[in-house]
Order: C-alpha cells, then sequence, then structure tokens
C-alpha cells in the first residue's frame, strides 16, 4: 500500500510506528517496503521553535498559543510572545520578525479568505515552525523560514480553549494555496512563510535493508507468539506478560489483574489485585507492588526489540534525504558530527557513571559518530489515517548534545564544569508554590528544573486547603506526597522539600536567595540560583522582579522567565480538582504520575477505597501509551486487549 500524505494532511499526532498500539506488524512491513521502494510522500521535519500560529482578523494581527489560557484569551501577540522570552535575544527577534512576515501575508488576503482560513475569532491555530540561524537548536538552518506544518492544526472554543475536533484540512489547503500565491520570492534577511513542501522519500538501491528489518521483526514477534496480524498493543501484552512470569510464579486469575493494572484498563486497580492474593502471601504482595511501581520500565523493556528495528530502518531510509532549508548538507553534516565528537569526549572524560550509561544507551543505536548521516531531523509522513514520522539518528544525536550542553537528571551541563568548580558553588532551581496537594503536572515541572539544575529545591508554603468533605492538606501531607513521587520518578537524591517561611511564591522566592539567616537548605555564596515558574495560567509574569537585589553576596540568579516551565494542557491541573478527587477516591488517574500507586496517595489521607468507588483509570493503551509513552492516535478502544491476548496465549500453549 502506497502512503499518501494528502495537501492539508490529516490532523494528528506525529507517532513513531511502534507508537501506535492498534498497527499490525503486516503493516509495519507494508510501511518499510513502501519506503523501500521509494512511494512514501510526507514532509521534512524540522528543528525549530514549535508554536501554534493563527491571525486576529478583527485586529490585522498574528496570534499564538501555549496552553488553553492563550486560547481563550485570543492568542499571543508579537510583543507578548517575544515578552515570554525576554532575555533571550536571538529567540525574541526571531519570533517577532516571523509574526511581522506572516502579518504581512496574511494582510494581503480578503477578510473573507481569512474569516475562512483562521475562523471569525482567532479559532484556527496552525502548526508551525520558527527556523532561524540566530536561534538554532541542534541543526543550523541557513535562512530564516516561517513553515506551516501539513499535520497538527485545530480548531478550538474560545470559551472553553479545547480543541473541537473538526476536521481543518480544507481550512489548511487554502492556506497553502493564498501562501504560495502571495509570495513571489525570498527578500534577502527577511522570514519567508511557507507551507511544508511534500516530497518523495528517496527508494534503497536495494532491498538489502528491509529484508534485513523483516527478518529482524519476524524473529520478535514468533518470540513473542503472536503473529503478522496482530497488533504492536497483543505484542506489548505478550512482552510484559513473560516478564512477570520470569520475576514471580503467579495464579491465573491475580495475573490477569495484575497485567490490567500494568496497562491501565478502566476499571483496574491494585487493590482488586490484592483482593485475589492468598492471605498471608506477604512474597507475593510485594512482588506485586514491585511489578506495578515499575510497570513504565517493563513497557519501555517490552517495546525497545521493535523500538531498536524501526530506529535502524529510519536511518537507512533517511541516508539520502537532504534538507531543503540547508544551502550545503554535507558541511552541516561533518558541523554535527564535529559537535558531537566534542560531546562524546566530554562524557567520556566527565567521570560520572550516569552520563557514561546515558553515553552507552544513545551509542547503541548510533553505533558511531559517522552514524550522523544527514542534515534533517526526519520525514513525516501519513498511512491509513496516522501521521507517523521517522527520526533516524537525529535522537540520539539530541540527547547527547544536550547532555553536553544542559545536563539531564543528576548530571549537570558538561560545558560548565569548569566553570562550576571554578565558583565553588552549584545551580539550585528554587520552585515554591502551595502544592496542596501535589499532582502529575507539578512532577513534571521538577523534573524540567532537574534537568536545568544541580539540586532543586521545593518550598510549599504554610497555609493548609480543605478537601470538600473537611479534611486538611497542610504541609506534612504536601511533603509526604512530595516524597512519593520523588522516590518513584527516581529523583530523592536532588530535590528536597522544605516548609516555605510565607504563602506568596514570589517572596518565598526572595527569602530563599537573600538567606538572611544562613539556613543550610537555602541559597549559598557560590550558587546560582534559578527562580522556578510555570507558564501555566500566565503564572510566569510574578516572577518578572528584581531577585538580584534580595541575593546574598556571592549569590547569582538566573533570568526565570526564560528557564520557565512551559505547561502542556496535560500539565495544567487544579490542585482544587486533585483534593476532590481524593475525597472521592476516584478519578485520580488524572492526578497522579502513572509511577505512583494511587492507594499509597490515598493512605497517606487515611482513605481507603471502598469497593462501590473504585480506582478506574482510564486505558493508558487507549490513549496510545501501550509502550510507556504519550500522543498516540486512537482510533477505536482497546479495554480488552489484555483479557483477549492473555486468552489467546493460553490457547496456543504459549501461556501456561
Amino acid at each position: 500500500m502506497t502512503s499518501i500524505l494528502s495537501e492539508g494532511g490529516v490532523a494528528g499526532h506525529m507517532n513513531h510506528l511502534y507508537d501506535n498500539p492498534e498497527l499490525t506488524f503486516a503493516e509495519m512491513k507494508n510501511i518499510f517496503q513502501a519506503a523501500s521502494n521509494g512511494e512514501l510522500e510526507g514532509t521534512e521535519k524540522t528543528d525549530g521553535q514549535n508554536l501554534q500560529l493563527s491571525y486576529d482578523v478583527k485586529t490585522g494581527t498574528a496570534r499564538a498559543a501555549r496552553n488553553k489560557g492563550n486560547i481563550k484569551s485570543g492568542g499571543l501577540t508579537a510583543a507578548g510572545l517575544a515578552e515570554k522570552f525576554g532575555g533571550r535575544g536571538a529567540l525574541e527577534k526571531a519570533f517577532t520578525e516571523a509574526f511581522a512576515a506572516f502579518e504581512d501575508v496574511v494582510g494581503q488576503m480578503s477578510e473573507e479568505e481569512q474569516i475562512e482560513i483562521f475562523g471569525p475569532n482567532t479559532n484556527i491555530y496552525y502548526n508551525a515552525e520558527v527556523q532561524d540561524p540566530r536561534s538554532a537548536n541542534v541543526i543550523n538552518y541557513d535562512l530564516p523560514t516561517l513553515t506551516i506544518h501539513r499535520v497538527g492544526h485545530n480548531e478550538y472554543d474560545r470559551e472553553t480553549g479545547k480543541a473541537t475536533g473538526r476536521d481543518v484540512s480544507s481550512n489548511a489547503f487554502r492556506l497553502a494555496n493564498a501562501l504560495e500565491s502571495r509570495q513571489t520570492g525570498r527578500e534577502v534577511g527577511k522570514f519567508l512563510v511557507q507551507m511544508n513542501a511534500i516530497r518523495k522519500l528517496q527508494a534503497l538501491s536495494d532491498d538489502k535493508a528491509v529484508a534485513v528489518a523483516n527478518a529482524r521483526l519476524e524473529k520478535v514477534i514468533s518470540d513473542a507468539g503472536i503473529s503478522d496480524n496482530q497488533t504492536v498493543a497483543e505484542y506489548m501484552v505478550s512482552r510484559v506478560s513473560d516478564m512477570v512470569d520470569k520475576r514471580i510464579d503467579l495464579p491465573l486469575d491475580v495475573k490477569k489483574e495484575l497485567m490490567k493494572r500494568i496497562f491501565k484498563e478502566k476499571g483496574a486497580s491494585l487493590v482488586k489485585v490484592r483482593k485475589l492474593i492468598p492471605a498471608g502471601d506477604t512474597q507475593m504482595r510485594k512482588a506485586i507492588d514491585e511489578l506495578v511501581k515499575s510497570a513504565g520500565n517493563l513497557k519501555k523493556a517490552a517495546i525497545s526489540p521493535v523500538e531498536e528495528i524501526v530506529h535502524d530502518f529510519s536511518v537507512e531510509m533517511l541516508k539520502g534525504l537532504e534538507s531543503a532549508f540547508i544551502l550545503d548538507n554535507q558541511a552541516e553534516v561533518g558541523r554535527l558530527r564535529a559537535e558531537l565528537q566534542r560531546a562524546v569526549e566530554a562524557i567520556e572524560g566527565s567521570g560520572s557513571g550516569e552520563a557514561m550509561a546515558i553515553l552507552q544507551r544513545q551509542m547503541n543505536k548510533l553505533k558511531s559518530v559517522e552514524g550522523v548521516s544527514t542534515a534533517a531531523e526526519g520525514f513525516v509522513f501519513d498511512y491509513d489515517g496516522v501521521t507517523y514520522k521517522f527520526t533516524g539518528n537525529f535522537a540520539p544525536m539530541n540527547q547527547l548534545l544536550g547532555l553536553f550542553k544542559y545536563g539531564r537528571g543528576n548530571v549537570p551541563a558538561l560545558r560548565k564544569l569548569d566553570e562550576e568548580e571554578q565558583a565553588g558553588g552549584q545551580t539550585v532551581a528554587v520552585v515554591p508554590g502551595a502544592f496542596k496537594p501535589p499532582h502529575k503536572g507539578h512532577l513534571e515541572m521538577i523534573k524540567h528544573y532537574a534537568g536545568l539544575a544541580d539540586k532543586v529545591v521545593i518550598m510549599v508554603s504554610p497555609l493548609a486547603r480543605r478537601t470538600p468533605s473537611g479534611r486538611d492538606v497542610d504541609f506534612g501531607v504536601s511533603k509526604a506526597i512530595w516524597n512519593l513521587y520523588l522516590r518513584d520518578a527516581g529523583l530523592s537524591d536532588k530535590v528536597e522539600v522544605i516548609r516555605s517561611p510565607v504563602n506568596s511564591p514570589v517572596s518565598a522566592t526572595y527569602q530563599f536567595v537573600a538567606n538572611e539567616d544562613d539556613k543550610p537548605e537555602m541559597a549559598q555564596p557560590g550558587d546560582t540560583v534559578i527562580p522556578g515558574c510555570s507558564t501555566k495560567g500566565g503564572d510566569e509574569s510574578r516572577f518578572k522582579a528584581n531577585f538580584e537585589k534580595y541575593a546574598r553576596e556571592g549569590v547569582q540568579i538566573e533570568d526565570p522567565i526564560s528557564c520557565a516551565f512551559v505547561a502542556s494542557p496535560e500539565d495544567a491541573l487544579s490542585a482544587r480538582d486533585f483534593r476532590a478527587a481524593l475525597d472521592a477516591g476516584a478519578g485520580l488517574e488524572d492526578f497522579i504520575p502513572d509511577e505512583t500507586s494511587p492507594e499509597e496517595v490515598l493512605s497517606i489521607l487515611g482513605v481507603e477505597p471502598g469497593p462501590e468507588v473504585p480506582l478506574e483509570e482510564m486505558s493508558s493503551m487507549a490513549g496510545g501509551s501501550v509502550a510507556g509513552y504519550s500522543g498516540s492516535p486512537v482510533r477505536k478502544r482497546t479495554d480488552e486487549v489484555v483479557e483477549e491476548v492473555l486468552n489467546y496465549l493460553i490457547g496456543k500453549g504459549v501461556l501456561r
């Protein structure tokens, strides 16, 4: 089957082949063959600054959105978006100039045409990328370009800020035609506004790569006891089932319920699993608790063989792909290899075991520095109504360059090690807030700052909050829940939770950097402090304060706005709604990180979920996260896949 990305595309997320739980292995092989034959049409995946872009017909201005609040308010103007990146001059200029070019082109359209494309009230936003040599990420593009992608566009309800779900591909098609007809050429130094060009992925010279990929694929699915006509989801269940068997021999009814909990099928819960454990069998209970806590890692390990096959095939397919936005592709490939070699040498000389472990994982994919063979980030294409991507070696290269430049987890930015040793201090992110109680959006924020700093300090305000039934959520409760999250996320050694002396987050940050009482948990001479804030609801605006004025001698302050955590719609949760869910003992899956058991959170409050209020958790497989990832498409529910696959394996004699 030939995969065609039609004009306007199919709005959706860009997934690796293994991210779609409903893709069969026969379909995966068909995609391999179509790619090898040069039959895949799609677009180049670019490495710029991504944003959602629209146009306000009433004011004649371009608008950008980063969260629901921006959508509801009609989007950010060029000045508003630039303000978010104050202090990052090149990026600020890139956004401002890209907006101006967009307004110039769209302003040439009739009002009727503008309304057709963007809606009467800034309703339709387009997935766009700002590519500017002055604000490069990993790949250095030669010419400033505002690229409108062919997927990822949405119409939004201004009242709720939520996507309506309406197909806007025809609107995107009209936008593509309008852009093409109103730009005759590129002015020197000025942004060109264009729809990402459709192109074909170059065919391979022989069938060796596809033959190797298919043979490897056949082996892994055969080892899992399934066939070509079964799906990625079914493969995952079979693989995890085998992993569970190697950990512990469970009665079949217990194992089925455990598997449902691991894959978060609707209605599954650890409470239900525990009820099936024979009384007094503490060893089985302990093993099951550990399996649930490690569910994410189990699923990642399960999909790993397929991920490696898809990765290696993608590398082969992308070798002949040249970026349309780079004048000398070979020169850029040479530059990327040199930058990567520098990063590898710095990591090898760092003396960090954690950094070396990351290096080994990524080099297993890259094979060598010469594995960087294209200056294009990847290729995006559509198959059977779902959008996929081939990214090849860009991802592992990006991981290593990011580790070198910015650090990750407990590994600091390696290029700054010498500077930090001379300064005698460390980089500390201070994140103040109420956190009554903390939810998974808060944890994502902490993970963000853990990647920027050597140490993260969470300052929990002293003010208690109450659930609707009157239960107090105070500092002790907040800290206990934080400790659960940090333990399960592997951040306990890097993150400290302390009581804030005041309720105001900004005032708490002032006191942290001033540290007038010389408290050891607060800023010390030689430290560089990052005031932590989120973009949720425009919260970061409160942190445009002169923290340097109050900092004790020897303490440096990073710009909080440029380091701010950009909250996605999924992260923009309400602690008030979480308190209501805690009272009910239900709906907790929306607030609690996947790695943490809802039962442990409830126990901190002394709440026991009864059988009449089960801990229902929506199927992550139905949301496309069967492999431990998020963002895959949903075409139909797969709630019963665990039961079906286990019964299939039993019938085949694969599962005892």
